[in-house]
């Protein structure tokens, strides 16, 4: 504003002095040098004014989009908070009932001889915590981690139903999946050895060919070659329909059958 005000006093002096007919070759060069020099800087300044301007817009964009980010973020930090409440609200509830039902068979136990309280004790509280705990919501539990990407609280998640439900439709899954959480974490020895007991516990699972495969997968990371050979072997002999098969003969074709 101040410079624009300088242009409009420079162009009035020198109207001013070519009117008046004193001006001289000379000062009207220099005014015109200093009016060019202002027109110059007047154009800078609104160059900057205009960038000033762009950064102002590009930043209460930026504001904006943050803003849209948290909102979303507080979003779902209240939706885990709900999940976390009601798992412990849950939890809570399955502690006081296991509490309730120790505390009934404690009585009962107190009538029972000393030879047989222990065993008796140990099958009535094995027992108990099956009950108070949900196998599906468990498994479900596990499987929700596992897609978190919580490999290794997920691994003690599925570890804990097998040792609840060993016999659990779902057995087989939670064992293939404790194979998944240490192939995620790297540990392709102990991987391989989680995959080959779905077969080894559960010989007519669906998932044996598939468990059979990623042993094979976890050889090759550990550069077992003939190891890998034998497990896609298997597969195409024992599995041939399985729809593992296909892919094992291109592996073994790679590894050169």
């Amino acid at each position: 504003m101040r410079k624009r005000t300088l242009t409009y006093i420079a162009v009035a002096t020198l109207a001013a002095l070519l009117f008046s007919g004193c001006a001289t070759r000379g000062e009207i060069k220099r005014f015109q040098q200093q009016m060019d020099y202002l027109v110059q800087s007047n154009a800078k300044q609104q160059q900057q004014l205009d960038r000033l301007d762009s950064l102002l817009a590009e930043q209460q964009e930026t504001l904006r989009q943050m803003k849209a980010t948290q909102d979303y973020n507080l979003q779902m930090l209240v939706e885990e908070m709900k999940i976390v409440e009601n798992l412990l609200s849950e939890s809570g509830y399955q502690v006081s009932e296991l509490r309730e039902k120790l505390a009934a068979m404690e009585q009962e136990l107190a009538s029972v001889p000393p030879a047989t309280q222990k065993s008796v004790s140990d099958t009535a509280e094995t027992s108990s915590a099956q009950a108070a705990v949900n196998p599906k919501k468990l498994f479900e539990t596990a499987q929700l981690d596992f897609n978190r990407s919580k490999f290794e609280l997920a691994r003690m998640e599925f570890e804990q139903f097998l040792t609840l439900f060993p016999k659990s439709a779902l057995a087989d899954d939670a064992q293939y999946y404790i194979g998944e959480c240490l192939y995620a974490l790297g540990k392709y020895s102990d991987a391989q050895k989680a995959y080959l007991k779905v077969k080894q516990n559960y010989p007519e699972s669906e998932l044996v060919p598939s468990a059979l495969y990623s042993a094979g997968i976890c050889a090759m990371k550990m550069d077992d070659i003939n190891g890998a050979r034998r497990f896609f072997t298997e597969i195409v002999e024992n599995y041939p329909t399985a729809e593992e098969a296909a892919p094992a003969r291109e592996k073994l074709k790679m590894l050169g059958e």
